[in-house]
């Protein structure tokens, strides 16, 4: 045998000897411990049931609530009222170049005095009975009325005539006669008395400049009568 071939069969033995003594040594090492302590099993209560008690036979107490009839006193009292009548009427004047002259008054308003709640006071809007008439059969006295109601009793300051439109005709011609705001008005006060009658005359003018004419209301000749 050569002596390469014997080496190489020292180093093959040397190295099985090391492996054969490293197996030797890892099963010799003790076993990890289990430093970790057990868990401790509690057992979990059954719950208790607590037997109830049933009540039969009673019933909540009842409030009585006591109902009384309301009183005179506690009604709202009626307002009182009187009877307003409003009349037109034409003074002499222009009117007399015309053969008619209709006017059509859409409403009628009065304005009631204020008091110690309203002191502005408030308006009152009445729709006319007859709301057109013919200025040239209203002269000489003559009147037509337009309202005749029962309204509040109270102090009013103010007549007011609206006015929807007019036709005049002169010698067969229609002419146009215009309204200052297409309305009349009367500041005068006056008092409507309970169950009592107030007739107010409203009076009325036609008045020519140049080549028309104007209707205005006339303040010094209407006002009312107490009846």
């Amino acid at each position: 045998m050569k002596r390469r071939d014997v080496t190489v069969l020292i180093a093959i033995a040397a190295i099985a000897m090391v492996v054969l003594l490293t197996g030797c040594i890892e099963t010799e090492k003790p076993a990890p411990t289990n430093t970790t302590p057990p868990i401790a099993h509690t057992p979990t209560p059954e719950p208790t049931v607590t037997p109830t008690t049933m009540l039969t036979g009673i019933s909540a107490p009842t409030q009585a609530i006591a109902l009384t009839a309301p009183k005179d006193g506690d009604k709202a009292p009626e307002e009182m009222t009187g009877t307003f009548i409003l009349q037109v009427t034409d003074q002499p004047s222009a009117i007399g170049d015309f053969d008619s002259l209709n006017v059509t008054v859409s409403e009628v308003g009065l304005h009631k005095a204020g008091n110690g709640t309203n002191e502005t006071g408030e308006w009152m809007i009445l729709e006319p009975s007859n709301n057109t008439f013919d200025l040239t059969k209203l002269q000489d006295g003559n009147v037509t009325t337009i309202i005749n109601e029962s309204i509040g009793a109270g102090k009013y300051t103010q007549v007011r005539l609206i006015v929807e439109s007019t036709k005049g005709l002169v010698n067969g011609t229609t002419i146009n006669v215009v309204v200052p705001s297409e309305t009349l008005k009367i500041v005068k006060p006056f008092t409507i008395t309970e169950n009592q009658t107030a007739t107010f005359i409203f009076d009325i003018n036609v008045v020519k400049a140049g080549k028309k004419y104007n209707l205005v209301s006339v303040i010094g000749k209407s006002g009312v009568e107490m009846k």
